[in-house]
């Protein structure tokens, strides 16, 4: 004899789909979180080997020049080398500080942390709020201006400030993505299944 699963009841099925949209939020949480960490890291690099390499080269080429115009070195080959090297070793240091200016690792590393601390502290509170509060498209919408956020900070300190036109188009991005995010939501977590 073998036992039949009891139909689910009504509640329980949109408690289930209620479920399915919150994992599917705090799935979308969790993904932008990993990416800004990762993120953070690789700025961090870049700003600390970009500093390490204009401290260092600076040195050398500050040092290469001084023994190349100093008359205590009397081989003529030593001389020729410290005559080359010199302009090399600046034209390294000004490729270096080129990109470090270009591409601003310090204060990307900042904003990338502190976004992946607004984020995690909006992922912990979800968490513990209790279900009755929950509102799954109002929390993919809070996430979504957090990250169109950092992203306008960031193009704005690479390029400068963005042309209002160019704004526009990224709020008419994000309105679309909250569009489908809502419509995903709406079908029962993002087609994921259910799975957790």
């Amino acid at each position: 004899m073998t036992i039949q699963p009891e139909p689910q009841s009504a509640q329980q099925q949109v408690s289930d789909a209620d479920q399915r949209r919150l994992d599917f939020v705090l799935e979308q949480y969790r993904k932008r979180i990993d990416y800004y960490w990762k993120t953070s890291r690789a700025n961090k690099n870049g700003y600390k080997y970009s500093r390490y390499l204009t401290i260092l080269l600076g040195s050398v080429v500050t040092l290469i020049t001084a023994l190349a115009a100093s008359e205590q070195i009397k081989s003529w080959e030593l001389q020729a080398t410290f005559q080359i090297l010199a302009p090399v070793l600046a034209a390294i240091l000004t490729i270096v500080g080129g990109f470090a200016q270009s591409f601003h690792w310090g204060s990307a590393w900042r904003e990338m942390v502190l976004t992946a601390l607004r984020l995690e502290q909006e992922y912990d509170r979800l968490r513990v709020l209790p279900d009755d509060q929950r509102d799954p498209v109002a929390e993919i919408e809070r996430l979504y201006e957090l990250v169109l956020t950092e992203g306008q900070s960031f193009f704005e300190r690479l390029v400068g400030v963005g042309a209002k036109d160019e704004k526009e188009q990224l709020e008419a991005l994000l309105d679309q993505n909250n569009k489908d995010q809502k419509e995903k939501l709406n079908e029962g977590g993002g087609g994921n299944g259910g799975s957790a």
